[in-house]
């Protein structure tokens, strides 16, 4: 049985990493997302593109963008962008990259024999139809003398009271930052702010800003800051971003999500007004007789609630839950494909393994002298070491014991587990045997909702 996912985004073949562009655009949602058109590993960087008008059923299209342009910079590889629709056309910013050295890594794909040997370039692109796009212009920004010329990349791009502002990350030698820059036109772009922090990881990629509730949400994917395993990880700051003279007073980091593999998240606004967000799982090697490397996560809501960021699942997955049954005894028949909603008297004694079989499973335990959740896939990695590349175990701390809810989505070979209205979120994505179809809940469980997902 194939481990492909049905509510997770995947390539049809070969490896993709980082969702860019996501928009709405023509009553459809548009995803598009690094792609290696070659094989199941990174390299060879283009922008493939799917559609969708559910955020479930995604229609696989031609590639948007391709790395074949020495005149714009983009000839070695079309890195990271965000999208934006104005005037009834989507507007598609990216960092196209020049390798000024190369060499053929073991998957026989070209990388550079340094770090730094990159020459980026933001370039701008566009389409009227969705289908077909053309390449534009050079977007110039000039850079800090203190940052690093090879590593600037990522543009995030969106409007404010009639004024355009572009966010990208960079580095220098004292760590990551977000340099953001404002325009009038789109086209003649001024520095205007410059965001770190001290002791945040060596290189910030991905940022975004956004409103969420009435405060400023900066999201980004630090390079270097974690110690749990996975070095890199995605999170952000709330605060306030002062649109007049650039300044940003937040509060302390947080993490997007606590389980493993979690990466480069992107949002964007839909024609709802519900600020969507997407994070790609990265994906270290295929699993066993599979031709896809990585996914995406479920879209989900973010919320800021009791001045707390949430996020869950957006409200269409609920389409999908096509049978409900009474017991966790019945979930075998799901096959490893379910939606479950849990609401507990308090945390004491709570845990769960989901793709049990026998003393295997994913497991997730409270601990109560910890305040912690514990997340541990030890027993559905199968012999699949690429799995352990970012560790086994992950730690979620709890405000407070209380009654609370949690919300799990399993798909075939990924885990989703959301706690407390999404206050926090642990992913996992696991190697299961055929026979780890099973699930088993022990707690003071007041009351419970199982559904089978299909299509």
């Amino acid at each position: 049985m194939s481990k492909r996912p049905l509510f997770h985004f995947t390539a049809e073949r070969n490896w993709i990493n980082d969702p860019n562009g996501l928009s709405y655009f023509n009553g459809e949602y548009h995803m598009f997302y690094q792609h290696n058109p070659e094989n199941c590993y990174w390299g060879n960087m283009t922008w493939g593109h799917a559609k969708s008008e559910n955020l479930f059923d995604w229609q696989h299209l031609p590639h948007a963008l391709h790395p074949d342009s020495e005149k714009l910079g983009d000839i070695d590889g079309c890195f990271s962008g965000s999208g934006l629709v104005k005037d009834e056309e989507l507007y598609l910013f990216y960092t196209g990259v020049e390798m000024t050295t190369k060499q053929l890594n073991q998957f026989g794909n070209t990388i550079t024999v340094g770090p730094d040997d990159l020459i980026p370039t933001q370039i701008l692109a566009k389409t009227k139809d969705g289908i077909n796009f053309e390449k534009i212009e050079k977007i110039n920004i000039e850079i800090p003398e203190e940052c690093s010329k090879a590593h600037v990349r990522d543009p995030k791009v969106w409007s404010k009271d009639g004024k355009w502002y572009l966010a990208i990350g960079a580095k220098d030698n004292e760590g990551g930052k977000i340099l953001i820059y404002k325009s009038n036109d789109m086209k003649s772009w001024n520095l205007f702010s410059k965001i770190k922090e001290k002791e945040m990881g060596y290189m910030w990629e991905c940022p975004d800003l956004f409103k969420v509730g009435g405060k400023d949400l900066l999201m980004f994917s630090p390079e270097g800051v974690s110690n749990d395993g996975q070095k890199s990880i995605a999170g952000y700051y709330l605060g306030n971003f002062n649109y007049e003279d650039g300044s940003f007073e937040h509060e302390e980091f947080q993490r997007v999500d606590h389980g493993f593999e979690y990466y480069a998240p992107q949002s964007f606004e839909d024609a709802k007004g519900r600020r969507i967000l997407i994070g790609w799982l990265v994906g270290h090697a295929p699993l066993d007789g599979e031709e896809w490397n990585g996914m995406m996560t479920i879209p989900r809501e973010v919320t800021l609630k009791d001045g707390k960021v949430s996020t869950l699942p957006v409200e269409e997955l609920k389409n999908f839950r096509k049978e409900k049954i009474a017991e966790f005894s019945e979930i075998s028949k799901a096959k490893n494909c379910y939606d479950i909603e849990l609401r507990l008297k308090s945390l004491d004694n709570f845990s769960m393994t989901l793709f049990k079989s026998e003393k295997d499973g994913l497991k997730l335990n409270y601990f109560k002298e910890r305040g912690s959740f514990v997340l541990d896939r030890e027993g559905v990695i199968n012999g699949f070491e690429p799995l352990s590349t970012f560790g086994i175990l992950r730690e979620c701390k709890i405000s407070e014991n209380k009654e609370m809810n949690l919300r799990v989505i399993v798909d075939r070979c990924v885990a989703e587990i959301y706690i407390n209205d999404g206050e926090k979120v642990m992913s996992a994505v696991v190697n299961p045997r055929d026979s780890q179809i099973e699930i088993e809940v022990s707690g003071d469980i007041l009351s419970k909702e199982i559904y089978i997902l299909k299509k």
